[in-house]
């Protein structure tokens, strides 16, 4: 019999939802102190959201996310919680209402386990946060130590990856929800902006951020967006892009196996590939320019934070970086963000879906950050369109890598959809040893 916390939704909803909520309690208890994914649990919450969950199954009434376990980002209200966005003035910030996502995913019978560790402000993407705990990847191994799960939504990745959660939720600003779904061999997905409702998050970039949901399978985050926002029919994919500017950059050589991987695989689907020129994407700085303005509009959004000496030096520094950037250094990144998100619309009217890694490298030691692991991710927000991360192969180490698929505006059922097919010729999704 298959370990509950390796079940996905469909099976779930048939299940004992208090078994299934106990067993995932207990494995929080277990793992979590090590793990660090959570930095709150409500316990009694879930417990009686599970046992509604329960009577309705029983009497034949269940709904689409009925008794599946469910973990929230920091920065979307939880009702009840603190939305802390990962900064330490926030404890007491108790949320009187669910965020609008969170109160679609109760009203779908899910049950929200608690909150989720993330980078301080969302502004970051390793997860070592100084006030809630260093969050540890899930695969990391012996030879491979104290690898991070990405961020901001690090918390998201790690949980979901280590089965202490079914399905999560977390934000993506310029690749927060993929970048952990990358490094902790699991998926994201990020729909196109104004998708999902923003209220009850704690924002950070409001024309960049998006809430999305992270899981173990394409089809639990298929059945999660059912519930987030219905997608209607799917348009049928026939073609797909690669940009030669990615191609060219540095990346890890797992990653671009991984990638080529992906590439032939979407072709032997019958699907015709397009290689896009490089034109009006220059990758590093596209991602500087959408690093400032979230760094320029987190100074407003945390500045009553910082007043209360509720951020740390580092946070601090970031939002200094975007507030004091040099003149000539925040034109040229803004252009550069312009003109990356012309050039991504235009390379999307001339294919179906476009084709890149999600990050350049697998995950890396926690203080080690490289510059360029947003530097595939943020095009999607820029442009505001949805982006999918999906497991591509691991490194020799057992580290994963992911690629994604980038979309038109409104095509997240057809990414669902390609990435289901993808999912069956690539078959790269692997389960921690370390949690089984």
């Amino acid at each position: 019999m298959t370990a509950l916390h390796r079940l996905g939704v469909a099976a779930l909803r048939c299940a004992d939802a208090v078994a299934v909520t106990e067993h995932h309690l207990a494995r929080i208890e277990a793992f979590d102190p090590a793990l660090m994914a959570f930095t709150a649990v409500d316990a009694a919450g879930a417990r009686a959201a599970a046992a509604e969950s329960a009577a309705r199954i029983a009497a034949g009434a269940a709904r689409p996310l009925e008794g599946v376990p469910v973990g929230v980002k920091a920065n979307i209200a939880v009702k009840g919680l603190a939305t802390t966005a990962g900064v330490e003035s926030r404890r007491g910030a108790v949320a009187a209402e669910d965020a609008a996502v969170v109160a679609a995913l109760r009203a779908a019978g899910a049950v929200i386990l608690g909150h989720l560790n993330m980078h301080e402000g969302a502004l970051g993407a390793t997860t070592d946060n100084p006030f809630y705990g260093r969050t540890e990847n899930p695969h990391c191994a012996v030879n491979r130590p104290g690898r991070t799960p990405g961020g901001s939504s690090g918390g998201s990745g790690a949980a979901v990856a280590a089965g202490l959660c079914t399905l999560a939720l977390g934000t993506d600003t310029l690749g927060s929800v993929r970048i952990p779904a990358a490094y902790c061999g699991v998926y994201g997905l990020k729909p196109g902006a104004g998708r999902l409702s923003q209220a009850g998050m704690a924002l950070l970039a409001a024309r960049l951020d998006t809430v999305g949901p992270l899981a173990r399978s394409v089809a639990d985050l298929a059945a999660v967006m059912a519930v987030l926002a219905p997608l209607g029919p799917a348009r049928t994919i026939r073609s797909f892009g690669t940009l030669a500017v990615v191609e060219a950059a540095d990346m890890e050589p797992a990653v671009r196996d991984g990638y080529a991987r992906a590439r032939d695989a979407l072709a032997a689907l019958g699907l015709a590939e397009r290689v896009l020129p490089p034109d009006g994407i220059d990758l590093k700085m596209a991602r500087v320019g959408g690093f400032l303005e979230a760094a320029r509009e987190g100074a407003v959004h945390f500045a009553a934070d910082r007043a209360a000496g509720g951020i740390s030096a580092e946070f601090a520094g970031l939002l200094d970086f975007g507030l004091k950037a040099a003149p000539a250094l925040a034109d040229a990144g803004a252009e550069a963000a312009a003109q990356a998100r012309t050039a991504v619309l235009a390379a999307l009217a001339g294919c179906d879906v476009l084709l890149l890694p999600t990050t350049p490298q697998a995950a890396f030691v926690h203080g080690a950050a490289p510059v360029t692991q947003a530097d595939f991710t943020a095009l999607a927000n820029l442009a505001g369109v949805p982006a999918l991360s999906m497991p591509a192969g691991v490194d020799r180490d057992g580290l994963p890598v992911a690629v994604q698929l980038v979309g038109r505006a409104g095509d997240e059922g057809a990414l669902l959809a390609v990435a289901a097919q993808l999912d069956g010729a690539l078959g790269s999704y692997v389960f921690p040893k370390r949690f089984e």
